[in-house]
């Protein structure tokens, strides 16, 4: 069985289902649409900018972790320097453990500010209990 086509557009447009949708009533909108709409909207999943991954709170634990270990590395290689052109100087670990203060409070107060980013058992090593 075949079919006839034809090119002109009321053809297709004298269709028995089109007639059907012309005499069904148009749809109203319910009294909560906008409300069911806006909510639909705040809770769908936001795409963010590839920037802003540079920009979650671990990774500036993780940055000031590897900063403090950089200025710790970088005290020693001084330290080794200069042990090699005096023997006078020594070293101080007064600075060491005052840079590794300054660290930890830094990761502190990052998972303080940012508690649901850290898992207990990572809270409680970074406490020191």
């Amino acid at each position: 069985m075949q079919r006839k086509s034809s090119s002109s557009d009321e053809s297709w447009e004298s269709d028995a289902v089109w007639q059907l949708l012309d005499q069904a009533p148009a749809p109203k909108a319910g009294h909560q649409f906008v409300n069911d709409t806006l909510r639909a909207i705040r809770l769908a999943d936001e795409k963010k900018p590839w920037w802003s991954r540079f920009r979650s709170h671990t990774r500036i634990v993780g940055l000031a972790a590897t900063t403090a270990a950089m200025a710790l590395a970088l005290l020693n290689l001084l330290e080794i320097s200069n042990h090699h052109e005096s023997q006078s100087n020594t070293a101080n670990p007064s600075q060491t453990a005052t840079i590794q203060e300054i660290a930890e409070t830094e990761t502190l107060i990052a998972a303080a500010d940012h508690l649901d980013d850290f898992s207990d058992t990572e809270l409680v090593s970074l406490i020191g209990f």
